[in-house]
């Protein structure tokens, strides 16, 4: 099993000042930046090491949407919004690495599917079933801004994996992050980023980036802050 660990549940506490005090941590509990970085570290764990980046983009999907019983249905405006298309490679690289299992490849006409989760920590995580799915949500309004959606997959992989490591409501540059978490997040060789780095340089999503002091450290500042937006567009149904 992974060495990462995905945040416990807490125990209940029965009567009324309980349930104000799991108000006050819902509330106050982990951006939803933060739960999509613990998950696409826990993928990077738990997926074999070639896994491409639109199957990882697809697991992050799932396991953010999933039932406590590890039950996903991945509609055809989700897939759209993912700008995965038809093309099931993404889905089979998860069913031969046994991450996930579905009876039936998405419908031609509809593109979607439904499948069930078999990696059990994920089924355990946590958070709530809303609290994942705002988190799901979040990637595809970062996926989908307007310097990234015509990008192709890592690099959008790359980009988001970057804005996860920028604290909510915070100005200025993120902390440093060590290259190979960042490559690891990505399924890349740490010489890989360089060249997707610049890439996103370039459609200014990033406004630069740099090596530290010490050379595994990177540094970068995105060109926008604040809540990324979507096109508008309908990306579930």
């Amino acid at each position: 099993m992974p060495d990462t660990v995905l945040t416990p549940t807490r125990s209940a506490e029965p009567g009324k000042r309980a349930q104000q005090k799991r108000r006050r941590a819902r509330r106050c509990g982990p951006s939803e930046q933060l739960r999509v970085r613990e998950m696409l570290s826990y993928l990077a764990a738990a997926l074999p090491a070639h896994t491409s980046p639109p199957a990882r983009l697809l697991a992050l999907q799932c396991a953010l949407r999933s039932t406590g019983e590890g039950e996903v249905n991945i509609p055809t405006g989700l897939l759209r919004g993912m700008r995965l298309g038809r093309d099931t490679a993404a889905l089979t690289e998860l069913q031969e690495a046994r991450w996930l299992y579905s009876s039936a490849l998405p419908d031609r006409r509809s593109g979607g599917f439904a499948a069930q989760l078999l990696d059990v920590s994920v089924r355990m995580q946590a958070p709530t079933v809303r609290d994942r799915s705002r988190a799901a949500d979040w990637v595809l309004r970062t996926c989908q801004r307007r310097e990234l959606r015509e990008l192709d997959a890592l690099s959008r992989l790359l980009a988001l994996t970057l804005a996860v490591h920028v604290p909510a409501g915070r100005a200025g540059p993120p902390t440093p992050v060590e290259q190979e978490v960042l490559a690891r997040m990505c399924g890349l060789q740490t010489q890989g980023l360089a060249s997707v780095l610049n890439v996103l340089v370039r459609v200014r999503f990033l406004r630069s980036w740099a090596h530290g002091p010490a050379p595994e450290d990177l540094h970068w500042e995105l060109a926008m802050h604040g809540e990324p937006v979507s096109d508008g567009s309908d990306l579930t149904e």
